[in-house]
């Protein structure tokens, strides 16, 4: 009989007497991309090991409620402990999250990072703009008389370099139209280089004196600016609150007698209410607050007949619409006194 004998793996198997035969070993070619292979999978493996390390962090705080003797819990039991576990996981990484991020931008924002990243777009964008020519190169001004040319370039804020297509017309505009000189102004862009503005200037109306400074307005009382320069001498002077914005009526009234308004020196605003109008030669003549029309024309009917602003008069009071009040110089009215009384 054959014997039967024992394999190592404890199964029976045959003794036939032949020596056994030696399995050749398989020779495994390496393929292309196997370390790529290898790597990913070590890398994933470790990602692995990384979790499940993290999860039991998070399980450690619950097991001081968990016991090794407490296998026979019941099922439901089991499934409330691992929703707790769940949102341990889920809270304790959310956590972290939002630590990150807050650390990340408060680094940020301590070390300037974004404005540094701004700067960086901002000169890498001019850049690319001056490649294709769309930078500032030439600005154009049409109707500009008075108006300072340093003063109009301060407010258009723009430079020869810079980017066209930034550039703001309708701001630009609005900053310009501040400026005293300019009533009206339109600015546009012509690409690929050039900036057009046309303004339309103010013209000076009158002065204006008002708490010892006089400056300059237009007809409609704005300041075209501060100066009582010798090149506007000849214009007009308004004096007091609220002058300014009464001038244009009061100038209109007076134009119709061109004879007086020409000796008119200055029209001093009295309470926001009337004029008192001095002439070049110290004559003052006081308007009343309604009816100035016609107090006037009775001036100019008294001048064309009896030459009144010319025989001494110091003052004349036309604010009494059915009477006048003439106050003349003391050397005058003491003639008129005594007659035969030489001066």
């Amino acid at each position: 009989m054959r014997q039967i004998k024992i394999s190592a793996d404890d199964r029976p198997f045959q003794d036939t007497g032949k020596p056994k035969r030696q399995a050749k070993k398989r020779r495994t070619s390496k393929k292309k991309g196997s370390s790529n292979t290898q790597f990913l999978s070590s890398l994933l493996s470790r990602f692995i090991i990384i979790f499940k390390v993290i999860i039991k962090l998070c399980k450690a705080p619950f097991s001081f409620f968990w016991k090794k003797n407490n296998r026979s819990k019941t099922s439901s039991r089991r499934k409330q402990s691992g929703v707790w576990v769940k949102v341990a996981v889920l809270g304790g990484g959310f956590a972290f999250l939002v630590a990150l991020v807050g650390f990340s931008g408060f680094y940020v924002v301590k070390n300037g990072l974004i404005d540094e990243a701004g700067l960086w777009a901002r000169d890498l964008r001019l850049t690319a703009l001056g490649g294709v020519g769309m930078v500032v190169q030439e600005v154009s001004v049409a109707g500009r008389d008075k108006t300072p040319a340093k003063s109009l370039m301060t407010e258009l804020n723009v430079v020869r370099g810079d980017s066209i297509v930034d550039f703001d017309p309708n701001l630009a505009r609005t900053r310009i139209e501040k400026l005293g000189w300019v009533e009206h102004a339109s600015v546009m862009r012509r690409f690929p280089d050039e900036i057009f503005i046309r303004i339309q200037e103010r013209r000076p109306f009158a002065r204006w004196q008002i708490n010892g400074k006089t400056a300059i307005i237009d007809r409609k009382g704005v300041v075209i600016e501060h100066s009582d320069n010798v090149e506007f001498q000849h214009l007009p002077k308004v004096v007091g609150i609220g002058a300014n914005e009464r001038a244009a009526e009061l100038f209109d009234l007076l134009a119709d007698t061109p004879t007086l308004f020409t000796r008119l020196q200055n029209a001093v605003r009295v309470r926001d209410r009337r004029w008192n109008l001095e002439f070049s030669n110290g004559v003052k003549v006081l308007l009343p607050e309604e009816g100035s029309a016609v107090a006037w024309a009775k001036l100019n009917d008294l001048q064309q007949e009896k030459k009144i602003l010319n025989k001494g008069v110091l003052s004349i009071d036309l604010r009494a619409a059915d009477r006048m009040y003439v106050r003349l110089r003391p050397a005058d009215a003491e003639f008129r006194r005594d007659p035969e009384k030489k001066t």
